[in-house]
C-alpha cells in the first residue's frame, strides 16, 4: 500500500516538473518570437539603456545581480538618469545655456522607465523575476514631478515661448517660396535630388505624413481612381496606403489621399509627376516591370542609393532643412514640419478638426479603419484650393487634354501595360498593378498641362530637355493651354450653386432659430397668463365660499397623474356648521393649478444617450408626459421632496441647457444643437452621466472667469 502511495507521488511529482518546463519553454518561445518581430527602432532604444541599468547593477554589486524592481528602477533614474548633462546639448537649448546645466527631458526618462519594464517582463518571462512590475505609483509619480521641473528649467532658461506654436513652421506663402526654390536649385544642379525633397514635403504637408512612412513608402502603395461628382473637372486623387509606422505596428490599412491643386507649382500630383519623369526617362532607372510583382512591388517611391534602397533619415534630414533654408525659414521641426504645418494651415483654413484628425490618422476608430476609406474630402477639397462643398471641382488648364502622340513619349514603355489588368478574360488580375497603371496614365497628362506653366517660370531646367518638349505637336498644344488660361477665370454655374447651398443652408437654420425662439415665448407667455387666470379663479372661489352655504362630497380619488374630480351641491346646512378647515378640499396641501395634486414622475434612469435624454425631455417617453410639460405646468413641484430625483434633474438639466445654448449662440435649431451634443458625446466615448458633469464642470469654469 506505502509502495503505491509513493509511486503515485513521484508520478505526479515528474507530471508537475514536465508540465513547468514545458510552459517555460514555450513563455521563451514566444518570448523570442516577440523579440524577432520587434521593429529595429524599438529594439535600438531600449538595447542601449538597457545596457547602462544592468552596469549601475554590477557597480552596485546587488546581491540578486540586475534583476529589476522599483526601488532599483528609482535610484538609478535618480542617480543615472535623471540628473546628469546630456552627452550633446540639445538644439533646443538656449545658446547662452551650458553643458553642464541641461538635463534630460522627462519623455527622455520615461523611455528609460519603458526599455526597464521591459527588461522586467522578459526576466519574468524566463522565470528570473518573480518582483511586482516597476512601472507603479512612486514611478509615475516620479515622472510627474519631473515635467515639473522641467517647465520650471525653461521659464528659468528663457526657452523659446514660439517653439511648437504657429511660428514654429512656415505660412501658405512660405510653402509656395519653398517649392519655388527647390524647382530653381533643381535647375542649376542635381534636378532629381530636388525632385525628390519636393514629393517628400509635399507628401508631408497635404497628406499628414511622418518622415518614417514616406522614407518606407513604394511606388505600388499609390493608386489613383475617379471622383464622381466632384466639379467640372474630372478629379482623380492620389491615393497613398500603408500598413506600417510609427503607430502601426500590427498592419493596419490606413489611407490618405490629396487632390490635383489649382496652383502647378505646389501641387501634389504635379510634383509626384515630374519626380519619376526624371528617374525613369531622363535618368539611369528603367521603367518598373509589372509583370510580376516581386520586380516592382519594392521600387522605393523615395529612393535612396538605389531604386529599391530606402532613403536615410540623415540624408532626408539634411535635404529638408536645406529646402527650408532656401527659402530663409527656420523651424525646431525637420523631417516632421510638414505633417505639423499641414495641420495648423488646414485648421487656420476653417477645417474641422474631425477633418484633420481623419487626414493626419490620429485616434483612427475601428470602423475608419476597417470599413470606411478615412478619406477627408472637405480637408482634400480646401488643401487643394478648391471649395470646400462637393460639385466645385474645377481647374482650367486640365480642360485641354493633350495628343496621344504627346503622351506616349512619356514612359513608351506603359502602352504595353495599358488595359492588361482586370477582371475581364485574358487580363491580370492584380489590382495594385491596374491602380498603378491608372495613376502613370493620369500623371502623363499632369505633366502635359502644368508644364506650360512651369516652363515659363524655369525655362533653364534641365526637365525640359525631354524629347516631348521638343516635339512640334507640344508647341500648339501649349499655346492651347496659354489661351485657356488667359481666359477669365469665370466659376461654373453648377459651382455656383453648390456654394451658395450652405449660405442658404445657415440661412434657413438661423430663420428656425428665432422661429423656435419665438414659439417658446409665446408658450411662456401662454403659460403665464394660464397661471394668473388659474389664481384669480382660485380666490373667486374661495371668496364664494366664505360667502355662501355649500357643501361637498368627495369622489373616490383617481391616480396622482389625472386630475381629481369633486361634486358640488347646494344645501341649506349653514357654512358655520362645518368650517372650511375641517372639508376635504381645506386639506389640499399644494397650491398647484385648480387645486389639484401635482403627479408623481420618475425620470429614466435607463436613458444612456443625448438623444434619448432630449426625446424623453421634450416629447415624453411610452406615452408619458414630456419633462418640458411638467416644468411648465407644475414647476418643481413634480419632483419635490425626493433628494435623489432632484439630484438627478438637476444633473441631466446640464445636457439640455448646453444644446439650447449652443442653439442660441449659434443660430440654429434645437435639433441640430442636440445632434452636436450627442456627437460630442460620441468622440468622447463618455457616459451621459460623465458628460453632464464635465458639463457643468465646463460652466462653472466659464461664470468664474
Amino acid at each position: 500500500m506505502a509502495p503505491t502511495r509513493a509511486s503515485s507521488t513521484r508520478r505526479c511529482a515528474e507530471i508537475n516538473i514536465a508540465n513547468n518546463a514545458e510552459l517555460r519553454a514555450n513563455s521563451q518561445s514566444i518570448l523570442a518570437t516577440i523579440r524577432e518581430s520587434r521593429p529595429k527602432n524599438t529594439t535600438g532604444a531600449y538595447k542601449p539603456k538597457q545596457k547602462e541599468f544592468k552596469l549601475f547593477c554590477e557597480e552596485k554589486q546587488y546581491q540578486d545581480g540586475d534583476t529589476v524592481t522599483e526601488d532599483k528602477l528609482l535610484l538609478f533614474l535618480v542617480e543615472k538618469v535623471a540628473n546628469r548633462p546630456l552627452r550633446m546639448k540639445s538644439r533646443k537649448a538656449g545658446n547662452d545655456v551650458l553643458q553642464d546645466e541641461t538635463r534630460l527631458s522627462w519623455r527622455s526618462v520615461r523611455i528609460y522607465v519603458t526599455a526597464l519594464t521591459d527588461l522586467y517582463r522578459e526576466q519574468k518571462a524566463l522565470g528570473m523575476n518573480s518582483h511586482p512590475s516597476p512601472r507603479e505609483d512612486n514611478v509615475r509619480e516620479y515622472l510627474k514631478s519631473l515635467q515639473r521641473r522641467d517647465a520650471q528649467r525653461d521659464r528659468e532658461q528663457f526657452a523659446d515661448k514660439g517653439r511648437d506654436t504657429l511660428l514654429d513652421g512656415y505660412n501658405e506663402e512660405e510653402f509656395e517660396q519653398v517649392c519655388h526654390e527647390l524647382w530653381a536649385r533643381g535647375a542649376v544642379s542635381s534636378p532629381e535630388c530636388h525632385f525628390r525633397t519636393l514629393v517628400d514635403i509635399l507628401l508631408g504637408h497635404y497628406m499628414l505624413t511622418r518622415g518614417g512612412d514616406r522614407r518606407a513608402a513604394e511606388i505600388s502603395d499609390l493608386f489613383t481612381f475617379e471622383f464622381k461628382g466632384e466639379g467640372p473637372t474630372r478629379c482623380m486623387p492620389l491615393i497613398f496606403t500603408t500598413r506600417a509606422g510609427k503607430q502601426n505596428q500590427h498592419g493596419r490599412l490606413e489611407t490618405i489621399g490629396a487632390l490635383r491643386h489649382k496652383k502647378p507649382l505646389i501641387c501634389m500630383l504635379g510634383g509626384l509627376a515630374f519626380y519619376p519623369l526624371s528617374r525613369w526617362d531622363l535618368g539611369d532607372e528603367a521603367f518598373p516591370d509589372l509583370s510580376k510583382r516581386s520586380a516592382w512591388y519594392n521600387i522605393r517611391l523615395i529612393k535612396g542609393s538605389t531604386s529599391t534602397a530606402a532613403f536615410s533619415y540623415n540624408s532626408q534630414r539634411e535635404w529638408v532643412t536645406r529646402a527650408f533654408q532656401y527659402a530663409g525659414i527656420f523651424s525646431q521641426k525637420k523631417t516632421h514640419i510638414g505633417r505639423s504645418a499641414g495641420a495648423k494651415m488646414a485648421e487656420l483654413k476653417g477645417i474641422s478638426e474631425d477633418q484633420i484628425r481623419r487626414a493626419g490618422r490620429w485616434n483612427q476608430e475601428q470602423m475608419v479603419g476597417c470599413y470606411l476609406n478615412s478619406l477627408p474630402r472637405k480637408f482634400m477639397r480646401i488643401m487643394a484650393g478648391h471649395s470646400p462643398q462637393m460639385g466645385c471641382f474645377e481647374i482650367r488648364r486640365a480642360g485641354i487634354m493633350p495628343p496621344d502622340t504627346l503622351l506616349s513619349m512619356i514612359w513608351p514603355q506603359l502602352d504595353t501595360w495599358k488595359d492588361r489588368f482586370g477582371s475581364q478574360e485574358g487580363q491580370i488580375n492584380d489590382l495594385a498593378a491596374a491602380g498603378m497603371t491608372s495613376l502613370l496614365l493620369y500623371l502623363r497628362e499632369i505633366i502635359l498641362q502644368d508644364s506650360v506653366t512651369l516652363r515659363q517660370r524655369f525655362p533653364g531646367h534641365s526637365i525640359w530637355n525631354h524629347p516631348v518638349f521638343q516635339h512640334e505637336t507640344y508647341a500648339s498644344f501649349s499655346r492651347k493651354v496659354e489661351a485657356c488660361q488667359n481666359v477669365e477665370m469665370m466659376p461654373n454655374q453648377l459651382s455656383i450653386f453648390y456654394q451658395a447651398m450652405p449660405q442658404l443652408a445657415d440661412k434657413l437654420q438661423s430663420l428656425d432659430a428665432r422661429n423656435e425662439q419665438r414659439v417658446r415665448e409665446l408658450q411662456m407667455s401662454i403659460d403665464h397668463s394660464l397661471e394668473q387666470h388659474s389664481t384669480q379663479s382660485q380666490q373667486q372661489l374661495r371668496q364664494l365660499l366664505a360667502s355662501s352655504s355649500l357643501t361637498f362630497r368627495l369622489e373616490t380619488p383617481l391616480p396622482a397623474s389625472q386630475y381629481v374630480s369633486a361634486q358640488v351641491s347646494v344645501a341649506a346646512t349653514p357654512l358655520a356648521a362645518t368650517p372650511l378647515a375641517a372639508t376635504p378640499l381645506a386639506r389640499s396641501p399644494s397650491p398647484s393649478p385648480l387645486g389639484l395634486e401635482p403627479p408623481k414622475y420618475k425620470m429614466c434612469r435607463t436613458v444612456k444617450t443625448v438623444e434619448a435624454l432630449w426625446h424623453e425631455w421634450t416629447v415624453g417617453l411610452r406615452g408619458r408626459p414630456s419633462i418640458d410639460r411638467l416644468d411648465r405646468q407644475w414647476g418643481s413641484q413634480w419632483r419635490a421632496g425626493c433628494r435623489s430625483e432632484l439630484q438627478f434633474y438637476s444633473l441631466r438639466l446640464e445636457v439640455i441647457k448646453e444644446i439650447r445654448h449652443i442653439a442660441q449662440v449659434q443660430r440654429i435649431s434645437e435639433e441640430a444643437a442636440m445632434q452636436q451634443v450627442s456627437k460630442q458625446q460620441q468622440n468622447m466615448q463618455c457616459s451621459l452621466d460623465r458628460l453632464c458633469k464635465l458639463l457643468r464642470a465646463g460652466r462653472k469654469a466659464r461664470s468664474s472667469r
